[in-house]
Parts: C-alpha cells; sequence; structure tokens
C-alpha cells in the first residue's frame, strides 16, 4: 500500500483540528470552580455526604416536586457552562412525560463572577413578584445573554415582564433575598459543590441522591438519573 505523505503545512492544520475539536469536548464537561476551591473532577461527583432540603413547591421548578426524580441544579447566572447545561436539563425534562423535574437553586461564585450575586437577586425579585413563570422568563433571557449581564439589564428584564419597577428596585437594593441565596450556597457547599453547575439526581421515592458536577452530555446525565430509579 502506498504511503501518504503529508506536506509539514497540511501536518499542522491537521494537529490544530485535533486539538480545536478535544478542547470543545472537554469543555463540554467543565465546571467553574471558584478562587481558592479545587474541581472534584467533572462528571459523577466524589462528594461530601449530600445534605440538601427536599424538593418542594417553595423552589423554582418545572415540574413538579413530586416527580419520581428530581434534579436539584446549583448554579450561576454569569457561570458560562451553567449556560451549556441550561437547554441540555430543560429537554430531558420536556422528554420526560413528567417523571423528572428540574429545580434552580442559587450558587454565585462571587470570587470570579462579579455580576453572579446582583443577577441572583435580581432573579429572586422578579420571582418574588412573578411567580415561577416569571423566574424561569428571566432564567430564559439571562442564559442567551449573560454577555449583557448588568443591574441594567435585569431592570429592563424586569419591567418587561411586567414587574412592579419601584418594588423590583427597593427589593434589589435591600438585597432582600441574599439570606435565601446563602442559604442555597451554603447547603451545596456542604455538600461537596466546589464549583457550578452542581447537580444533584435526586429519586423522591427512595431518597437516593447522586450529585453531578460539571456540563454534562444529555446522554451521561440520562445514564446517572437511571442509575438511582
Amino acid at each position: 500500500m502506498k504511503k501518504i505523505e503529508l506536506s509539514p503545512s497540511v501536518s499542522i492544520i491537521i494537529a490544530g483540528i485535533i486539538i480545536a475539536l478535544a478542547v470543545v469536548f472537554s469543555n463540554q464537561h467543565r465546571i467553574d470552580v471558584p478562587a481558592g476551591g479545587a474541581a472534584g473532577g467533572n462528571g459523577q461527583a466524589a462528594a461530601a455526604t449530600i445534605s440538601i432540603h427536599a424538593p418542594n413547591a417553595n423552589d423554582h421548578i418545572i415540574g413538579s416536586p413530586s416527580a419520581p426524580i428530581v434534579l436539584v441544579e446549583y448554579s450561576d447566572f454569569q457561570c458560562p457552562y451553567c449556560s451549556m447545561i441550561y437547554p441540555t436539563l430543560k429537554k430531558i425534562v420536556a422528554d420526560s412525560n413528567g417523571q423528572v423535574a428540574w429545580v434552580y437553586r442559587e450558587y454565585p461564585l462571587t470570587s470570579i463572577h462579579p455580576q453572579a450575586n446582583p443577577t441572583a437577586n435580581a432573579a429572586e425579585c422578579i420571582a418574588a413578584q412573578l411567580g415561577n413563570a416569571g423566574f424561569w422568563k428571566y432564567a430564559d433571557a439571562i442564559f442567551a445573554n449573560q454577555q449583557q449581564l448588568s443591574p441594567e439589564y435585569s431592570a429592563k428584564l424586569a419591567a418587561s415582564f411586567g414587574a412592579d419597577p419601584a418594588k423590583y428596585a427597593t427589593c434589589v437594593s435591600n438585597k432582600t433575598y441574599q439570606s435565601t441565596i446563602d442559604t442555597d450556597t451554603n447547603e451545596v457547599q456542604a455538600s461537596g459543590g466546589n464549583g457550578t453547575p452542581f447537580t444533584v439526581v435526586v429519586n423522591t421515592k427512595t431518597g437516593k441522591m447522586v450529585p453531578v458536577s460539571g456540563a454534562l452530555p444529555e446522554a451521561q446525565i440520562l445514564s446517572v438519573i437511571n442509575s438511582v430509579k
């Protein structure tokens, strides 16, 4: 068989393509880690004992808190990997015929994302006025336009959704829901979550919980879901 010899320039181009594909694949599994933290690896996390409060009607939720499986995601609105996993989790829930629900809880990595905590406060203030639907409408907009993150953009979204501007401004200024955000953050950190996104797959019937870190592809998340059934 005749050996095919490639010119140096062609070899360099092919090598570059291989490296680029490797980087893209790797980034699909990345997790944002706060300064001073250490990633616990991507995929199923070797976390501390998982101790999170059960999904309930007060959560920001798509689906029912009594669904057989609930994905409890601790997320950061400025985290690029959180925006990557967002449509994946939405699709899993939509395709599940009511068997999987999704809960969003706040975990702003303030040491590396300066807009994360203000955006989390904005989300909670919008939810206070417009309920669960308002929260998810805001989340959709933020993850579709992370480059626009700012207090001004959040206020513009709140008004466009129908929130009272004065009440919203007071809520954000007073950080009315900061304690809620801190509670979520402390809870996930105590359970081994040292970066975002950090998702706990919960079987609501047996209480079994499996933590997953990083922006995993749909097939891997479905595999974890199947493992807790």
